[in-house]
């Protein structure tokens, strides 16, 4: 169980785009999950999950609903079947239950926010027919105005871009998220 509670804090840091270590982390992540998810958690909660506060208090028990609103903002529907999820670090095989994305679903317009460790924060406007345009880029090497070729973008695993065009000129295939995955949000 420990260690699940471990990967749901780094899948939250994750999809929040940041480690959480001071106190502004811990106010950002609180007014995050009440925006996505609609649910509130305190601050207090949020320190004591984290160890950041409360470290000798042995007796502390984690709350299910914290676990399962926690487990929603990573992109799961609650804790149970986040804890479902049976891909483990080294396996080259197991069942995954994460948040999957087809392109082909959107509408053309549609602006895509692709987020991976350290700080990377990418927004991509859907043309059709699979094709993405970079409109904002923060922290990554990608550009506004590249293109590229993406069918599904599954959360929580890497992310390969095809085909990325830069001013005209073809330069090959961009991984994002090489090691930890990418998190998504979609905004029309």
């Amino acid at each position: 169980m420990e260690k699940k509670q471990e990967e749901l804090k780094h899948l939250t840091e994750l999809v929040l785009g940041i480690k959480i270590r001071t106190p502004k982390d811990f106010e950002l992540l609180q007014k995050e999950i009440q925006q996505k998810t609609g649910q509130p958690l305190s601050l207090s909660t949020l320190k004591r999950f984290w160890g950041y506060v409360d470290k000798d208090n042995v007796d502390y028990k984690v709350r299910v609903t914290t676990l399962d609103i926690l487990a929603q903002f990573a992109g799961f529907h609650n804790w149970v079947s986040f804890c479902q999820t049976n891909l483990e670090e080294g396996d080259e095989s197991g069942t995954m239950a994460y948040r999957n994305l087809y392109l082909s679903d959107l509408q053309v317009g549609t602006h895509i926010i692709l987020r991976w460790i350290p700080d990377r924060i990418v927004t991509m406007r859907y043309e059709g027919d699979d094709l993405l345009t970079v409109v904002e880029s923060i922290g990554s090497k990608l550009r506004p105005g590249d293109t590229c070729r993406c069918m599904h973008i599954v959360e929580n695993t890497p992310l390969t871009l095809f085909s990325l065009v830069r001013n005209g000129e073809l330069i090959g295939n961009y991984i994002c998220g090489k090691e930890h995955g990418v998190v998504f949000s979609v905004r029309k």
